[in-house]
């Protein structure tokens, strides 16, 4: 075999195209055939022969050393698109293998049946994650036995790989999942109650679990601990939650007003990787938990914070405007660390900023960022505008307008209508219901009532917009960042304030991809416990993404769950010539796609050796 570059012409392009040819022999002479056209073949070409060679070898069962893994994956990838083509188009194919150790059994081929089918690939990734971050020593060390090791694994796991309530974690691991093969275990007999007494059990060691999360992070990846992100943020039961003591109604950033809430605090490195949560009331007023954010990063109780005031840290703490009250800026000063956060408020006037002095710092086909930096003794802020956030923020003051306005036409309208509301303490109740449904747009109208003379009744409801200016800068695209930190210039502030985004993703992988919401368990600890596990499913993934991503793979991990989850291990049963039933145990040969996962993350592509059963 050998590859060879072809160029097709097509009006006035080229295009070249690879293919993988073979030679053979007929009455006429040698002859070429293609095997197979590469597609997306981007190989040097003094690599092809070597490549070539390897498919050949992998179709021939011939044993490979040596190899590159990317010339071995690709090779594999191939000599799989063959054997499909060949057994497509029904093609008998003679296969010579090399003298090798070999274990032959003759077997009638009409007797093979594959069983026991169960997913390996996602649960082969996971778990090196999980022993990568020590959390098998972790759970030895804090006493747990055998089956209780394996209870938690499969606990934690279980919500990376097939996110669920303890009950669907049970059947997955029963009857899709082969995470028993690897452990060398079986879950045939597994409780609910077990997942839920061992989710309590890794609950009761919380603090000590961060705490060997983050070390074990720190040493993997060389973790610089400059930047802290802290956020809040919340999810919903379902039931009335009625012996929770921390479920409360509260703003649901799902919208789910009818349900009772629990709040989530994290805090997360530069690199998503969580120091420490904690789970609050879901009313929880997020300025309120800054002071147990500081007593969490400084390893102490918060009545024992006042031992720690006036060191300094030499970290950043990141947060967003709900958080970021006078207050607890002056707080986080006083421990000494140094804040980014956008302002409550628009704090430069609008005559302070001349369009002609802001520089642009970020610029793309569909958006343009420009500031201005203002200095101050105490703190420095930053104003930003934001092209893409201005066409937003116009679609929605185009929108209250509107609503207001029709709003008002109604009221208008009802002072000519049967059994309208037309008395002029009736109508000014209605207006100041209107209003307050439309306080971001309201304050920026002037509502003239005009009373019928010598009656109670109003002819006329009139309105008119005022103060355009501050409307048009209350809704211009723009922003202010304030922060203590006087070394940064524009480009570095808009940079580190922009990382926010770290936190968010981690919300929105909880979210999305560990089953974070809703909460099913009526009782505190349960649901504690249950929510907790996300988290530290959590470390695991950002783990596996952390590692792809200096490899350069970008990509989900609900993607990287999907098509790993395509690798399986299955139970071959073939009857010999002497009547004998052989049982065959192994994982199926990985793909291009998990060989390259495999090789980013330095992982066996082979979850299971062949295991022959008695």
């Amino acid at each position: 075999m050998y590859i060879r570059s072809v160029t097709k012409k097509y009006k006035n392009t080229e295009r070249i195209i690879y293919r993988l040819v073979e030679s053979y022999r007929t009455i006429n002479g040698p002859r070429q055939k293609t095997i197979l056209t590469l597609k997306g073949f981007s190989l040097p070409e003094e690599n092809w022969k070597l490549l070539a060679d390897t498919i050949e070898a992998f179709l021939k069962d011939q044993p490979v050393l040596y190899l590159e893994p990317e010339i071995e994956q690709l090779a594999q990838h191939y000599a799989t698109l063959i054997r499909e083509k060949r057994l497509r188009e029904n093609v008998s194919v003679a296969i010579v293998v090399e003298e090798q150790e070999c274990d032959f059994h003759e077997i009638d081929i009409k007797s093979v049946k594959n069983r026991v089918v169960r997913t390996i690939g996602a649960e082969n990734v996971a778990l090196s994650a999980f022993k990568e971050l020590g959390l098998d020593k972790f759970f030895q060390g804090k006493g747990f036995n055998k089956r209780q090791e394996h209870l938690a694994t499969l606990s934690i796991i279980g919500r990376l790989v097939y996110p669920a309530s303890e009950n669907s974690t049970r059947n997955w691991a029963q009857h899709i999942s082969g995470l028993d093969s690897l452990l060398n275990c079986s879950f045939k007999d597994l409780s609910n109650n077990a997942l839920y007494r061992i989710a309590d059990k890794i609950y009761e060691h919380k603090d000590d679990l961060e705490k060997h999360l983050w070390e074990k992070e720190r040493d993997i990846f060389n973790l610089q601990e400059k930047l802290v992100f802290y956020d809040l943020t919340n999810t919903y039961l379902e039931g009335s939650g009625a012996e929770n003591p921390k479920a409360m109604f509260g703003r649901s950033k799902e919208k789910r007003s009818d349900c009772r809430l629990l709040t989530l605090g994290l805090i997360i490195d530069e690199h998503g990787f969580p120091r420490g949560s904690k789970l609050m009331p879901g009313n929880q007023y997020e300025p309120h938990s800054l002071i147990e954010m500081i007593a969490q990063l400084e390893g102490v109780e918060v009545c024992e914070l006042v031992k720690t005031k006036g060191v300094k840290k030499n970290q950043t703490v990141i947060m967003d405007a709900g958080i970021s009250i006078e207050d607890n800026l002056q707080m986080l000063e006083d421990y000494g660390y140094d804040y980014i956060c956008v302002a409550r408020t628009k704090s430069i006037s609008q005559s302070e900023i001349e369009k002609a002095e802001l520089k642009e710092i970020h610029s793309t086909k569909n958006n343009s960022v420009e500031v201005k930096l203002f200095e101050s003794e105490k703190e420095n802020i930053l104003y930003c505008q934001s092209y893409l956030k201005n066409k937003k923020e116009q679609a929605m003051l185009e929108k209250y307008r509107q609503k207001f306005e029709k709003e008002l036409e109604l009221a208008n309208s009802s002072l000519s209508k049967k059994n309208g509301t037309k008395t002029y303490d009736k109508v000014l109740e209605r207006i100041g219901r209107i209003k307050e449904r439309n306080s971001s747009i309201s304050r920026y109208y002037d509502i003239k009532v005009t009373k019928i003379k010598d009656s109670d009744n109003v002819s006329a409801i009139t309105w008119k917009a005022i103060d355009l200016d501050k409307q048009n800068f209350r809704f211009s695209g723009s922003y202010f960042l304030k922060t203590s930190r006087k070394d940064l210039n524009e480009m570095e502030l808009w940079n580190l304030y922009n990382t926010l985004t770290m936190v968010e993703a981690a919300f929105r992988s909880l979210k999305s991809e560990l089953a974070f919401r809703p909460v099913y368990h009526h009782k505190e600890h349960r649901a504690d416990s249950h929510l907790f596990i996300a988290v530290v499913a959590y470390h695991l993934l950002n783990t596996i993404r952390t590692k792809l991503k200096q490899k350069d793979f970008h990509i989900s991990w609900e993607k990287i769950r999907e098509i790993m989850n395509t690798q399986v291990a299955v139970t071959s049963e073939f009857r010999t010539r002497s009547g004998n039933i052989v049982l065959l145990r192994q994982s199926t040969e990985p793909e291009l796609f998990h060989s390259e996962i495999y090789s980013a993350l330095n992982i066996n592509p082979k979850p299971l050796k062949p295991n022959l059963l008695k």
